[in-house]
Protein backbone atom coordinates (compact mmCIF):
# COMPACT_ATOMS: atom_id res chain seq x y z
CA UNK A 1 0.00 0.00 0.00
CA UNK A 2 1.37 3.64 -0.66
CA UNK A 3 -0.16 6.06 1.38
CA UNK A 4 -3.08 5.69 3.51
CA UNK A 5 -5.98 8.34 3.06
CA UNK A 6 -5.68 11.18 5.98
CA UNK A 7 -10.00 9.88 6.18
CA UNK A 8 -8.45 6.91 7.77
CA UNK A 9 -4.93 7.63 9.16
CA UNK A 10 -4.46 6.75 12.84
CA UNK A 11 -3.99 9.73 15.01
CA UNK A 12 -1.38 7.48 16.35
CA UNK A 13 1.59 5.23 15.74
CA UNK A 14 -0.66 2.58 15.89
CA UNK A 15 -1.51 0.00 12.72
CA UNK A 16 -5.07 1.08 11.30
CA UNK A 17 -7.80 -1.71 12.38
CA UNK A 18 -9.65 -3.19 9.78
CA UNK A 19 -12.51 -5.36 10.45
CA UNK A 20 -14.22 -7.40 7.81
CA UNK A 21 -18.02 -9.49 7.84
CA UNK A 22 -18.00 -12.05 5.16
CA UNK A 23 -21.68 -12.62 3.77
CA UNK A 24 -23.26 -15.39 1.35
CA UNK A 25 -21.64 -18.22 -0.59
CA UNK A 26 -18.25 -19.91 -0.04
CA UNK A 27 -16.65 -18.02 -2.75
CA UNK A 28 -17.62 -14.69 -1.22
CA UNK A 29 -16.05 -16.38 2.21
CA UNK A 30 -12.78 -16.91 -0.06
CA UNK A 31 -12.64 -13.98 -1.44
CA UNK A 32 -13.10 -11.95 1.71
CA UNK A 33 -9.91 -14.32 3.51
CA UNK A 34 -8.23 -12.16 0.32
CA UNK A 35 -9.07 -9.52 0.99
CA UNK A 36 -7.78 -10.00 4.33
CA UNK A 37 -4.64 -11.44 3.67
CA UNK A 38 -3.87 -8.31 1.45
CA UNK A 39 -5.00 -5.60 4.09
CA UNK A 40 -3.02 -7.39 6.86
CA UNK A 41 0.42 -7.36 4.31
CA UNK A 42 -0.35 -3.96 3.45
CA UNK A 43 0.00 -3.34 7.59
CA UNK A 44 -3.34 -3.20 8.76
CA UNK A 45 -4.41 -4.88 11.90
CA UNK A 46 -7.28 -7.55 11.87
CA UNK A 47 -9.81 -6.90 14.63
CA UNK A 48 -13.64 -8.87 14.89
CA UNK A 49 -15.99 -6.76 13.22
CA UNK A 50 -17.64 -6.07 16.51
CA UNK A 51 -14.78 -4.19 17.61
CA UNK A 52 -13.66 -0.84 17.47
CA UNK A 53 -11.78 -0.10 14.17
CA UNK A 54 -10.77 2.91 11.81
CA UNK A 55 -11.96 0.87 8.98
CA UNK A 56 -15.05 -1.77 8.53
CA UNK A 57 -15.56 -3.75 5.19
CA UNK A 58 -18.86 -5.71 4.84
CA UNK A 59 -18.01 -8.43 1.93
CA UNK A 60 -21.55 -8.11 0.43
CA UNK A 61 -24.11 -10.90 -0.79
CA UNK A 62 -27.45 -10.06 -3.06
CA UNK A 63 -28.15 -13.51 -4.07
CA UNK A 64 -32.33 -12.30 -2.11
CA UNK A 65 -33.62 -9.14 -0.63
CA UNK A 66 -32.49 -9.93 2.73
CA UNK A 67 -29.09 -10.76 2.24
CA UNK A 68 -28.88 -7.19 0.60
CA UNK A 69 -30.77 -5.75 3.96
CA UNK A 70 -28.19 -8.24 5.88
CA UNK A 71 -25.20 -5.77 4.12
CA UNK A 72 -26.84 -2.66 5.12
CA UNK A 73 -27.56 -4.04 8.59
CA UNK A 74 -24.00 -4.39 9.51
CA UNK A 75 -23.15 -1.15 7.74
CA UNK A 76 -25.34 0.18 10.26
CA UNK A 77 -23.35 -1.47 13.12
CA UNK A 78 -20.13 -0.87 12.00
CA UNK A 79 -21.09 2.85 12.16
CA UNK A 80 -22.22 2.35 15.51
CA UNK A 81 -19.88 0.54 16.65
CA UNK A 82 -16.90 2.88 15.00
CA UNK A 83 -17.98 5.90 14.79
CA UNK A 84 -17.91 8.90 12.67
CA UNK A 85 -14.63 9.19 12.38
CA UNK A 86 -14.29 5.49 10.95
CA UNK A 87 -14.72 4.55 7.38
CA UNK A 88 -17.33 2.08 6.51
CA UNK A 89 -16.98 0.19 3.06
CA UNK A 90 -19.67 -2.16 1.32
CA UNK A 91 -18.02 -4.53 -1.32
CA UNK A 92 -19.10 -7.34 -3.85
CA UNK A 93 -22.04 -8.10 -4.86
CA UNK A 94 -24.61 -6.13 -3.51
CA UNK A 95 -22.40 -2.86 -4.69
CA UNK A 96 -21.79 -4.60 -8.10
CA UNK A 97 -25.68 -5.52 -8.53
CA UNK A 98 -27.59 -3.60 -6.37
CA UNK A 99 -25.97 -0.31 -5.79
CA UNK A 100 -29.14 1.72 -5.35
CA UNK A 101 -30.18 -0.30 -2.31
CA UNK A 102 -27.01 0.25 -0.55
CA UNK A 103 -26.85 4.27 -1.04
CA UNK A 104 -26.98 4.71 2.91
CA UNK A 105 -25.89 7.47 5.06
CA UNK A 106 -23.79 5.08 7.23
CA UNK A 107 -21.24 4.17 4.35
CA UNK A 108 -18.81 5.87 2.82
CA UNK A 109 -17.80 4.00 -0.36
CA UNK A 110 -19.05 0.96 -2.47
CA UNK A 111 -16.60 -1.22 -4.03
CA UNK A 112 -17.25 -3.09 -6.62
CA UNK A 113 -16.19 -7.08 -7.48
CA UNK A 114 -13.25 -6.09 -9.32
CA UNK A 115 -12.07 -3.25 -7.11
CA UNK A 116 -13.04 -5.50 -3.60
CA UNK A 117 -9.54 -7.55 -4.31
CA UNK A 118 -7.41 -4.44 -4.39
CA UNK A 119 -8.58 -3.27 -0.93
CA UNK A 120 -5.85 -1.57 0.54
CA UNK A 121 -5.05 0.19 -2.82
CA UNK A 122 -8.96 1.35 -3.14
CA UNK A 123 -8.37 2.67 0.80
CA UNK A 124 -5.06 4.85 0.08
CA UNK A 125 -7.38 6.77 -2.46
CA UNK A 126 -8.69 9.51 -1.03
CA UNK A 127 -12.50 10.14 -1.21
CA UNK A 128 -13.37 12.61 -3.29
CA UNK A 129 -16.07 15.06 -1.19
CA UNK A 130 -19.18 15.26 1.17
CA UNK A 131 -21.12 12.86 -1.06
CA UNK A 132 -21.60 9.55 0.06
CA UNK A 133 -21.24 6.79 -0.29
CA UNK A 134 -18.58 7.17 -2.81
CA UNK A 135 -19.13 4.30 -5.76
CA UNK A 136 -15.91 2.44 -7.31
CA UNK A 137 -18.10 0.15 -9.43
CA UNK A 138 -16.43 -0.84 -13.18
CA UNK A 139 -18.63 -2.96 -14.92
CA UNK A 140 -18.29 -6.44 -14.39
CA UNK A 141 -18.86 -7.71 -17.96
CA UNK A 142 -15.48 -5.87 -18.83
CA UNK A 143 -13.88 -8.82 -16.38
CA UNK A 144 -12.13 -11.31 -18.91
CA UNK A 145 -9.73 -12.81 -15.98
CA UNK A 146 -10.51 -14.54 -12.80
CA UNK A 147 -9.04 -12.11 -10.27
CA UNK A 148 -7.15 -15.16 -7.94
CA UNK A 149 -4.89 -14.21 -4.82
CA UNK A 150 -2.83 -16.96 -3.67
CA UNK A 151 -3.37 -17.52 0.46
CA UNK A 152 -0.89 -19.35 2.62
CA UNK A 153 -3.38 -20.27 4.65
CA UNK A 154 -7.38 -19.49 5.09
CA UNK A 155 -7.84 -17.67 8.24
CA UNK A 156 -8.47 -19.54 11.30
CA UNK A 157 -10.53 -22.18 9.45
CA UNK A 158 -9.56 -25.96 9.54
CA UNK A 159 -10.69 -26.31 6.03
CA UNK A 160 -9.84 -23.90 2.83
CA UNK A 161 -11.86 -22.42 0.27
CA UNK A 162 -9.79 -22.56 -2.94
CA UNK A 163 -11.21 -20.02 -5.63
CA UNK A 164 -11.28 -21.73 -9.14
CA UNK A 165 -14.25 -20.28 -10.96
CA UNK A 166 -16.27 -17.05 -11.09
CA UNK A 167 -18.98 -15.58 -12.96
CA UNK A 168 -22.12 -17.45 -14.84
CA UNK A 169 -23.16 -17.77 -18.33
CA UNK A 170 -26.71 -18.43 -17.23
CA UNK A 171 -29.38 -16.54 -17.40
CA UNK A 172 -32.40 -18.05 -15.17
CA UNK A 173 -35.08 -15.91 -14.60
CA UNK A 174 -34.94 -15.39 -10.77
CA UNK A 175 -31.23 -14.96 -10.77
CA UNK A 176 -28.80 -11.74 -10.07
CA UNK A 177 -25.55 -13.44 -10.37
CA UNK A 178 -24.68 -12.73 -13.95
CA UNK A 179 -25.43 -9.16 -13.30
CA UNK A 180 -23.23 -8.98 -10.05
CA UNK A 181 -20.33 -11.42 -11.08
CA UNK A 182 -20.21 -11.49 -14.88
CA UNK A 183 -19.25 -13.80 -17.08
CA UNK A 184 -17.68 -17.59 -16.03
CA UNK A 185 -13.91 -17.24 -15.94
CA UNK A 186 -11.97 -20.17 -14.72
CA UNK A 187 -8.18 -20.23 -12.88
CA UNK A 188 -5.74 -22.14 -15.36
CA UNK A 189 -5.37 -26.39 -13.88
CA UNK A 190 -1.48 -26.00 -12.91
CA UNK A 191 -2.21 -22.68 -11.09
CA UNK A 192 -5.09 -24.06 -9.16
CA UNK A 193 -3.06 -26.82 -7.87
CA UNK A 194 0.06 -24.57 -7.45
CA UNK A 195 -2.47 -22.61 -4.81
CA UNK A 196 -3.80 -25.91 -3.58
CA UNK A 197 -0.16 -27.03 -2.71
CA UNK A 198 -0.25 -23.97 -0.92
CA UNK A 199 -2.81 -24.18 1.30
CA UNK A 200 -2.26 -27.58 1.91
CA UNK A 201 1.18 -26.73 3.09
CA UNK A 202 0.04 -24.03 5.56
CA UNK A 203 -1.83 -26.89 7.63
CA UNK A 204 -5.35 -27.46 6.28
CA UNK A 205 -6.20 -31.30 5.92
CA UNK A 206 -9.59 -29.83 3.21
CA UNK A 207 -9.72 -28.06 0.74
CA UNK A 208 -13.57 -26.78 -0.97
CA UNK A 209 -13.11 -26.05 -4.40
CA UNK A 210 -15.64 -22.80 -4.90
CA UNK A 211 -17.02 -20.81 -7.65
CA UNK A 212 -20.55 -19.41 -9.00
CA UNK A 213 -20.60 -21.84 -11.56
CA UNK A 214 -18.57 -24.19 -10.71
CA UNK A 215 -19.51 -27.16 -13.14
CA UNK A 216 -18.76 -25.20 -15.50
CA UNK A 217 -14.78 -24.83 -14.92
CA UNK A 218 -12.86 -24.80 -17.75
CA UNK A 219 -15.08 -24.32 -20.92
CA UNK A 220 -13.05 -20.67 -20.86
CA UNK A 221 -9.57 -21.54 -20.94
CA UNK A 222 -7.01 -22.90 -23.44
CA UNK A 223 -6.60 -26.43 -23.47
CA UNK A 224 -10.07 -26.66 -21.94
CA UNK A 225 -10.26 -28.45 -19.52
CA UNK A 226 -13.32 -29.37 -16.99
CA UNK A 227 -13.93 -30.05 -13.30
CA UNK A 228 -13.47 -33.75 -13.37
CA UNK A 229 -9.92 -33.36 -14.60
CA UNK A 230 -9.26 -30.76 -12.47
CA UNK A 231 -10.58 -33.05 -9.29
CA UNK A 232 -7.82 -35.74 -10.71
CA UNK A 233 -5.14 -33.21 -10.91
CA UNK A 234 -5.72 -31.60 -7.30
CA UNK A 235 -5.42 -35.19 -6.28
CA UNK A 236 -2.43 -36.08 -7.84
CA UNK A 237 -0.61 -33.50 -5.12
CA UNK A 238 1.54 -35.96 -2.54
CA UNK A 239 -0.33 -34.63 0.68
CA UNK A 240 -2.89 -35.78 3.00
CA UNK A 241 -5.82 -34.54 2.28
CA UNK A 242 -9.61 -34.18 1.25
CA UNK A 243 -10.99 -32.50 -1.59
CA UNK A 244 -14.92 -31.60 -1.50
CA UNK A 245 -17.06 -30.22 -3.57
CA UNK A 246 -19.30 -26.67 -3.27
CA UNK A 247 -22.01 -26.40 -5.20
CA UNK A 248 -22.30 -28.27 -8.51
CA UNK A 249 -25.31 -27.51 -11.33
CA UNK A 250 -27.39 -30.98 -12.11
CA UNK A 251 -26.37 -30.08 -16.04
CA UNK A 252 -23.01 -30.13 -15.00
CA UNK A 253 -23.02 -33.20 -12.59
CA UNK A 254 -21.78 -35.41 -15.47
CA UNK A 255 -21.24 -39.29 -15.79
CA UNK A 256 -17.76 -38.14 -16.53
CA UNK A 257 -17.60 -36.72 -13.15
CA UNK A 258 -19.87 -39.05 -11.38
CA UNK A 259 -17.09 -42.12 -12.56
CA UNK A 260 -14.24 -39.86 -11.45
CA UNK A 261 -15.52 -39.08 -7.84
CA UNK A 262 -16.94 -42.34 -7.21
CA UNK A 263 -13.78 -44.04 -7.89
CA UNK A 264 -11.75 -41.04 -6.04
CA UNK A 265 -14.89 -41.06 -2.60
CA UNK A 266 -13.67 -41.91 0.53
CA UNK A 267 -13.68 -46.18 0.89
CA UNK A 268 -13.64 -46.09 -2.57
CA UNK A 269 -10.65 -48.46 -2.89
CA UNK A 270 -6.79 -47.60 -2.17
CA UNK A 271 -5.91 -44.97 0.42
CA UNK A 272 -4.21 -43.26 -2.62
CA UNK A 273 -2.17 -41.49 -0.04
CA UNK A 274 -4.65 -40.43 2.08
CA UNK A 275 -6.01 -38.45 -0.45
CA UNK A 276 -9.65 -38.46 -1.19
CA UNK A 277 -12.92 -36.71 -2.89
CA UNK A 278 -15.49 -36.14 0.01
CA UNK A 279 -19.05 -37.77 -0.48
CA UNK A 280 -20.64 -34.20 -0.35
CA UNK A 281 -22.37 -32.87 -3.33
CA UNK A 282 -24.62 -30.07 -3.14
CA UNK A 283 -27.04 -29.58 -6.16
CA UNK A 284 -29.49 -26.59 -6.90
CA UNK A 285 -32.68 -28.23 -7.76
CA UNK A 286 -34.81 -25.57 -7.75
CA UNK A 287 -38.13 -27.00 -8.17
CA UNK A 288 -39.35 -30.62 -9.02
CA UNK A 289 -41.62 -29.38 -11.44
CA UNK A 290 -41.01 -29.28 -14.93
CA UNK A 291 -42.70 -26.12 -15.87
CA UNK A 292 -41.54 -24.53 -12.91
CA UNK A 293 -37.70 -25.09 -14.22
CA UNK A 294 -38.84 -24.33 -17.69
CA UNK A 295 -40.11 -20.94 -16.22
CA UNK A 296 -36.88 -20.33 -14.34
CA UNK A 297 -34.69 -20.82 -17.42
CA UNK A 298 -33.06 -24.05 -16.12
CA UNK A 299 -31.42 -26.37 -18.44
CA UNK A 300 -32.96 -29.81 -17.53
CA UNK A 301 -35.88 -31.42 -16.46
CA UNK A 302 -37.13 -33.25 -13.75
CA UNK A 303 -36.64 -36.58 -14.34
CA UNK A 304 -33.50 -35.71 -16.37
CA UNK A 305 -32.10 -34.66 -12.21
CA UNK A 306 -33.51 -37.57 -10.71
CA UNK A 307 -32.09 -40.14 -12.54
CA UNK A 308 -28.54 -38.43 -11.72
CA UNK A 309 -29.29 -38.42 -8.26
CA UNK A 310 -30.13 -42.27 -8.05
CA UNK A 311 -26.67 -42.81 -9.80
CA UNK A 312 -24.95 -40.56 -7.51
CA UNK A 313 -26.00 -42.87 -4.48
CA UNK A 314 -26.02 -46.19 -6.35
CA UNK A 315 -22.20 -45.61 -7.15
CA UNK A 316 -21.20 -44.07 -3.79
CA UNK A 317 -22.19 -45.13 -1.02
CA UNK A 318 -23.07 -43.45 1.76
CA UNK A 319 -23.00 -40.30 -0.56
CA UNK A 320 -24.67 -37.25 0.85
CA UNK A 321 -26.35 -35.29 -1.72
CA UNK A 322 -28.20 -31.89 -0.90
CA UNK A 323 -30.27 -29.08 -2.86
CA UNK A 324 -31.42 -25.98 -3.11
CA UNK A 325 -34.98 -25.27 -3.59
CA UNK A 326 -36.96 -22.21 -4.60
CA UNK A 327 -40.64 -22.04 -3.03
CA UNK A 328 -43.31 -19.69 -4.48
CA UNK A 329 -41.86 -18.81 -7.98
CA UNK A 330 -44.36 -16.46 -9.65
CA UNK A 331 -46.84 -19.02 -11.66
CA UNK A 332 -46.08 -21.96 -9.15
CA UNK A 333 -49.26 -23.79 -8.73
CA UNK A 334 -50.53 -25.01 -5.82
CA UNK A 335 -50.24 -28.78 -7.76
CA UNK A 336 -46.38 -27.29 -9.18
CA UNK A 337 -45.50 -27.12 -5.27
CA UNK A 338 -46.71 -30.68 -4.29
CA UNK A 339 -45.21 -32.06 -7.75
CA UNK A 340 -41.90 -30.59 -5.99
CA UNK A 341 -43.15 -32.15 -2.72
CA UNK A 342 -43.13 -35.81 -4.10
CA UNK A 343 -40.11 -35.41 -6.11
CA UNK A 344 -38.01 -34.80 -3.21
CA UNK A 345 -39.67 -37.52 -0.99
CA UNK A 346 -38.89 -39.75 -3.61
CA UNK A 347 -35.11 -38.47 -4.17
CA UNK A 348 -31.89 -39.85 -2.40
CA UNK A 349 -31.91 -36.23 -0.69
CA UNK A 350 -30.16 -35.68 2.58
CA UNK A 351 -30.46 -32.47 3.26
CA UNK A 352 -32.21 -28.86 1.76
CA UNK A 353 -31.62 -25.63 1.41
CA UNK A 354 -35.21 -23.88 0.99
CA UNK A 355 -35.72 -20.18 -0.16
CA UNK A 356 -38.81 -18.39 -0.63
CA UNK A 357 -38.95 -16.89 -3.89
CA UNK A 358 -36.87 -13.54 -3.90
CA UNK A 359 -37.00 -10.58 -6.03
CA UNK A 360 -34.26 -9.34 -8.15
CA UNK A 361 -34.03 -6.24 -10.12
CA UNK A 362 -32.54 -6.81 -13.08
CA UNK A 363 -33.96 -10.02 -13.55
CA UNK A 364 -36.79 -11.54 -15.67
CA UNK A 365 -38.97 -13.25 -12.86
CA UNK A 366 -39.59 -9.80 -10.88
CA UNK A 367 -42.09 -8.82 -14.26
CA UNK A 368 -43.82 -12.31 -14.27
CA UNK A 369 -47.22 -12.47 -13.55
CA UNK A 370 -49.28 -14.63 -11.26
CA UNK A 371 -46.37 -13.61 -7.85
CA UNK A 372 -47.12 -15.81 -5.24
CA UNK A 373 -47.90 -13.85 -1.81
CA UNK A 374 -45.82 -13.84 1.40
CA UNK A 375 -48.45 -15.70 3.44
CA UNK A 376 -48.02 -18.69 0.89
CA UNK A 377 -44.73 -18.13 0.12
CA UNK A 378 -44.20 -19.07 3.87
CA UNK A 379 -46.18 -21.82 4.44
CA UNK A 380 -44.81 -23.20 1.23
CA UNK A 381 -41.52 -23.04 2.72
CA UNK A 382 -42.33 -24.13 6.24
CA UNK A 383 -43.45 -27.70 4.40
CA UNK A 384 -40.72 -27.97 2.55
CA UNK A 385 -38.30 -27.45 5.38
CA UNK A 386 -40.28 -30.00 7.38
CA UNK A 387 -39.70 -32.29 4.56
CA UNK A 388 -36.15 -31.65 4.84
CA UNK A 389 -36.03 -32.13 8.12
CA UNK A 390 -36.85 -35.77 7.98
CA UNK A 391 -34.81 -36.25 5.23
CA UNK A 392 -32.08 -35.56 7.35
CA UNK A 393 -32.99 -37.80 10.25
CA UNK A 394 -33.32 -40.26 7.99
CA UNK A 395 -29.86 -39.72 6.35
CA UNK A 396 -28.05 -39.43 9.53
CA UNK A 397 -29.54 -42.52 11.05
CA UNK A 398 -28.35 -44.81 8.29
CA UNK A 399 -24.82 -43.54 8.70
CA UNK A 400 -24.64 -44.99 12.40
CA UNK A 401 -22.46 -47.95 12.79
CA UNK A 402 -20.46 -46.37 10.04
CA UNK A 403 -16.76 -45.78 9.52
CA UNK A 404 -15.89 -42.36 8.31
CA UNK A 405 -13.19 -39.66 8.15
CA UNK A 406 -13.82 -36.57 10.84
CA UNK A 407 -12.13 -33.10 10.55
CA UNK A 408 -12.09 -31.72 14.07
CA UNK A 409 -12.43 -27.98 14.26
CA UNK A 410 -10.52 -25.52 16.67
CA UNK A 411 -13.20 -24.98 19.08
CA UNK A 412 -14.84 -27.32 21.75
CA UNK A 413 -18.17 -27.44 22.97
CA UNK A 414 -19.44 -26.11 25.78
CA UNK A 415 -19.15 -29.40 27.26
CA UNK A 416 -15.61 -29.89 26.04
CA UNK A 417 -16.22 -32.08 23.25
CA UNK A 418 -14.73 -32.15 19.73
CA UNK A 419 -16.63 -31.01 16.74
CA UNK A 420 -15.83 -31.78 13.67
CA UNK A 421 -17.36 -32.80 10.00
CA UNK A 422 -17.46 -36.09 8.43
CA UNK A 423 -16.64 -36.53 4.98
CA UNK A 424 -19.97 -36.82 4.23
CA UNK A 425 -21.17 -33.79 6.24
CA UNK A 426 -22.34 -35.34 9.56
CA UNK A 427 -22.21 -33.07 12.39
CA UNK A 428 -20.07 -35.49 14.92
CA UNK A 429 -19.11 -34.95 18.58
CA UNK A 430 -16.27 -36.80 20.11
CA UNK A 431 -14.63 -36.90 23.42
CA UNK A 432 -10.70 -36.91 22.05
CA UNK A 433 -7.23 -35.20 22.67
CA UNK A 434 -6.00 -31.59 21.05
CA UNK A 435 -4.00 -33.18 18.87
CA UNK A 436 -7.18 -34.09 16.84
CA UNK A 437 -7.94 -30.76 16.18
CA UNK A 438 -7.46 -29.63 12.60
CA UNK A 439 -7.05 -33.19 12.10
CA UNK A 440 -9.42 -35.96 9.94
CA UNK A 441 -9.22 -38.53 11.95
CA UNK A 442 -10.98 -41.77 11.37
CA UNK A 443 -13.90 -42.38 13.56
CA UNK A 444 -17.16 -44.97 13.68
CA UNK A 445 -20.46 -43.23 14.40
CA UNK A 446 -22.62 -44.36 16.51
CA UNK A 447 -25.91 -42.81 18.48
CA UNK A 448 -25.09 -39.99 20.76
CA UNK A 449 -25.27 -41.43 24.33
CA UNK A 450 -28.63 -41.19 26.25
CA UNK A 451 -26.62 -40.47 29.65
CA UNK A 452 -23.98 -39.46 29.05
CA UNK A 453 -22.63 -36.38 31.58
CA UNK A 454 -23.14 -33.52 29.44
CA UNK A 455 -25.79 -30.72 28.45
CA UNK A 456 -28.07 -30.27 25.86
CA UNK A 457 -25.61 -29.41 23.35
CA UNK A 458 -24.87 -32.93 22.74
CA UNK A 459 -27.98 -34.05 22.97
CA UNK A 460 -29.08 -33.37 19.33
CA UNK A 461 -30.63 -35.22 17.00
CA UNK A 462 -28.52 -34.11 14.23
CA UNK A 463 -25.37 -34.74 14.83
CA UNK A 464 -23.56 -38.16 15.43
CA UNK A 465 -21.08 -39.34 18.12
CA UNK A 466 -17.55 -40.09 17.43
CA UNK A 467 -15.33 -43.42 18.33
CA UNK A 468 -12.35 -43.42 17.34
CA UNK A 469 -11.69 -45.99 15.06
CA UNK A 470 -7.37 -45.85 15.07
Amino acid sequence: MNEVSEVVKSASAKPLRLALANLGCKLNHAEGEAMKHLSAGAGFELVPFGEEADVYVVNSCTVTAEADREGRRLARKARRTGGPDARVVIAGCSAQANAEKMLIPEVDLLLGNREKLKLPDELAIPLLGDEKPEMRVSPIEESLDIESVVLPQFGSRTRAYLKVQDGCNFSCSFCATTIARGASRSLDVESCASHADTLLFGGHEELVLTGIHLGAYGRDIKPRSTLSRLVSRLLEIKRKFRLRLSSVEPGEFTRELIRVVAGEAYGAGGSNGGRYVCRHFHIPVQSGDDETLTAMKRNYTAERCARRFDEIARKIDGACIGGDFIVGFPGESKEAFERTMDWVRESPLAYLHVFPYSPREGTAAIEMPEQIPKAELKARARALQELGRRKWAAFVSSQTGKETEVLFESKRTEDGLLNGLSDNYIRVLASGPDEWIGRTVPVRLASLPETNGFSSVAARSDVLWGESAL
